[in-house]
């Protein structure tokens, strides 16, 4: 095996000097977007080469693939690169008009969607944690007696029976629990629209999104993160022309909310869901989705500090005129208590993002970066991969995907798209977030999210961590085991009144309040796919 793949590096060497040359030349068309000395603090310690990397977690050594970073082509009589991880960049020369195009920021707590528009962004925010409705149990009456019955018919080959049976005695409302919502957007308006140049990119090596255009001749740069560290969305607006930065900063919400300006700079959201009755398309049944009323509490908090210029509130936004560059900070919070499994009316969401605010407010740009970016890379650098070079590596990532699509080769695509699903999982699931992944991460911009964006105990939650450990990702299983523990013990008492049974046992789909008993949307769903899909232990 050894030698086999000494003899296809050397093969490989041989033919690599082209390309690596052509990816000499995407690192300088690309070095004026390159991010500054302390983003790249580190990055020659990619040129290595990798053929497995270890689990944090037991110390195993993990196979991942026989991969050879470019810093070793030592052999090549042509240039030898630093590994520059452009495979982890996934860039677009236009803004995201849907939000499946926009791009994902997260630090398993908050999450962003970034537009990356140019005369007005946009940043649709959610919070892990902001969920409709309330916690809600069903036990029907003598369900072990009947689960027995239905057993038997289904034995004696009269599975019709046996169905009818058990949409009669085994099936209640609320049959299932309200979704996900989404917390809020940010827009930053400033009223002109690029002339080209335009760049939008997300690095996924350092968790940061940029956009990039130019207007006239000054040229408007825009980074956002998420940071981990200091548990806050920062935005840096900037310009390379002093004092023409004019921008206007709001924070919308569908409804149950109310934004206000505080001082001249501060922008304050503070909110409480109001159930009402569920859409039909969620219910065949009355209060199918758990009783209406006033539920989750919820807050979020945002302050911009500029360098120069002037920063004024104006109704219930910010205005920004005559500065170079300014920063947003935001935070938002709930009342949310993981150890109840439910609202805690003694938890102010909004005295909980103030203090977080406060907190990372003391520190400089550059320190929120530089403490993010250290952050960030202690997992994502735990794995490198390289499959190969093609000549479309130097467009942007759309296009390679069409290109794909054609049928074209683009084996560098693949190894980005291994990494984008490690950088999801980090982003979704992490201190200091307390929740794991759901089905759609972390992110959402629906009222009412796909399936309620729920934990699917069939095999979607499952599916989300299969990279935990197989990617180095050890940690962003520990807020899977948190909750999962929690909702065990919601399951001793639903294993207890269902089947008159010591253990614990779930069922089918279940959120944030810990749901232990059979739920799907419909009746016949709640039998069909909850019933008889439990999930249990001793």
């Amino acid at each position: 095996m050894a030698r086999a793949v000494t003899t296809r590096l050397r093969e490989f060497s041989m033919r690599s000097c082209a390309a690596n040359e052509h990816r000499a030349r995407i690192i300088k068309h690309r070095a004026a977007n390159e991010p500054g000395p302390s983003e790249l603090q580190g990055s020659n310690e990619e040129s290595r080469t990798m053929f497995s990397a270890s689990n944090r977690r037991t110390g195993v050594t993990v196979p991942l693939a026989v991969v050879v970073l470019a810093g070793t082509f030592a052999a090549c009589a042509c240039v030898t690169l630093p590994a520059l991880a452009l495979e982890n960049v996934l860039w677009y020369d236009r803004a995201g008009e849907e939000w499946t195009e926009a791009l994902p920021l997260g630090n398993g707590r908050l999450g962003a969607m970034v537009f990356g528009g140019t005369g007005r962004e946009r940043l649709q925010l959610n919070e892990e944690s902001l969920w409709a409705g309330e916690p809600v149990e069903v036990y029907p009456k003598d369900f072990a007696r009947n689960l027995e019955e239905v057993r038997r018919l289904v034995l004696d080959g009269k599975v019709a029976e046996a169905r009818e049976l058990g949409l009669k005695t085994l099936t209640e409302s609320p049959t299932s629990f309200r979704s996900y919502e989404p917390l809020a957007d940010l827009w930053i308006d400033v009223e002109h629209d690029d002339d080209g140049a335009y760049r939008r990119e997300l690095d996924l090596r350092s968790g940061v999104a940029r956009v990039r255009y130019r207007v006239g001749n000054v040229r408007y740069s825009r980074e956002v993160l998420i940071s981990a560290v200091d548990d806050v969305l920062a935005v840096r607006l900037s310009v390379d022309t002093p004092g023409r930065l004019h921008a206007r900063v709001r924070l919308t919400r569908a409804k149950d909310m109310t934004v206000a300006a505080v001082g001249r700079d501060r922008l304050h959201m503070d909110g409480q869901i109001i159930d009402i009755a569920a859409p039909k398309a969620h219910d065949d049944n009355p209060g199918g989705s758990g009783p209406p009323g006033p539920h989750m509490k919820f807050a979020a908090r945002l302050v911009a500090r500029a360098e120069d210029g002037d920063v004024s509130s104006e109704g219930d936004s910010l205005v920004i005129d005559g500065a170079t560059e300014v920063v947003l900070l935001f935070t938002a919070a709930t009342d949310y208590n993981l150890d109840k499994m439910n609202f805690d009316r003694s938890i102010d969401p909004g005295r909980t993002a103030d203090g977080i605010l406060e907190r990372a407010a003391r520190k400089t740009w550059d320190r929120l970066l530089r403490d993010h970016i250290a952050e960030h890379r202690r997992s994502f650098d735990r794995v490198s991969i390289d499959l190969g070079f093609s000549e479309n590596d130097a467009l942007p990532t759309d296009q390679r995907i069409a290109a794909v699509r054609r049928g074209g080769a683009d084996p560098g695509l693949a190894a980005l798209y291994f990494q984008y699903g490690r950088y999801l999982l980090m982003s979704s699931s992490r201190r200091p977030g307390r929740l794991p992944a759901n089905l759609q991460g972390i992110w959402n911009d629906q009222m009412w999210a796909p399936w309620e964006a729920d934990y699917h105990l069939n095999i979607n939650l499952q599916m989300n961590y299969w990279p935990a450990d197989t990617c180095n990702l050890a940690e962003t299983l520990d807020p899977l085991v948190d909750w999962f523990t929690r909702l065990t013990e919601r399951g001793r008492t639903t294993a207890r009144r269902l089947y008159e049974s010591d253990g614990w046992v779930a069922y089918l789909a279940t959120n944030p309040f810990g749901r232990s008993t059979p739920s799907a949307s419909t009746k016949p769903s709640q039998f069909d796919n909850a019933v008889l899909d439990p999930l249990a232990g001793a």
